[in-house]
Parts: C-alpha cells; structure tokens; sequence
C-alpha cells in the first residue's frame, strides 16, 4: 500500500506545499497566501484546510499519509518550539503540537534553511 507525506515551507507571503510518495515523489505542489494577520494566528488552520482538501480530493484517509513536514522563517528547537518567526507574527510556541492538533497527522518541524538543506 502506497502512502503519502505533505511538506509545507511557510513564508512570509505564501505557504508552498507539495504532496509526496512515500518514496519522496513530488506527485503535486500548489501555494496559498500566509495570512499573517491576527499574529499569524489563521496559518496552521489554513495549512490544516488546505490538507483537508487535498486529502477529499485524492480520496484518500489520514491512514493513508505518514504524516507532515513543515518549515518555517525561524528557529525551531529538537522539539518542534519556535523561537520567534517574526514575519509571521508568531512569539513562542509548540508549532509540532500545534500542527498535529490541527491537522491529525503526526508532524515534524524545523527551520527553513535546514529542512530544504536536508531535502537535497
């Protein structure tokens, strides 16, 4: 059985997102707008809808996909709390938990230069 990641590079103007095999497959990316209003506050429900869609779309279940990769405009310690992204308007918090809540998959984060250093 064929499974599936989502990884997710937040910007300051847009959230990029591709939809991967799990043999690391780019199979589709698309982007939306970074609502960075309210101090970012509507982004990881965006993220979070926008999985949702994907997901209805592909008629597939969150069994079916191992879970997100996600990266950010900040630092980002070994347990996925951000430091401070301040284009974003966020301050301190657990964004790991904060994506898992959201979106029902389990979630790794880090910071965008070290996740895209990685994924070459």
């Amino acid at each position: 059985m064929e499974r599936y990641a989502f990884g997710i590079d937040v910007g300051g103007t847009t959230v990029k997102m591709g939809f991967f095999s799990d043999r690391g497959e780019l199979l589709e990316k698309w982007e939306m707008p970074t609502d960075t209003s309210d101090h970012g506050a509507n982004i990881i429900p965006d993220i979070a809808s926008a999985v949702e869609e994907k997901l209805a779309e592909k008629q597939l279940g969150k069994e079916d996909v191992i879970g997100v990769g996600i990266g950010v405009p900040g630092p980002v310690d070994a347990k996925g709390c951000v430091r401070q992204c301040v284009n974003l308007g966020w301050g301190t918090f657990q964004l790991e938990e904060a994506v898992e809540k959201a979106v029902g998959l389990p979630c790794r984060a880090g910071n965008d230069a070290n996740v895209a250093t990685l994924g070459e």
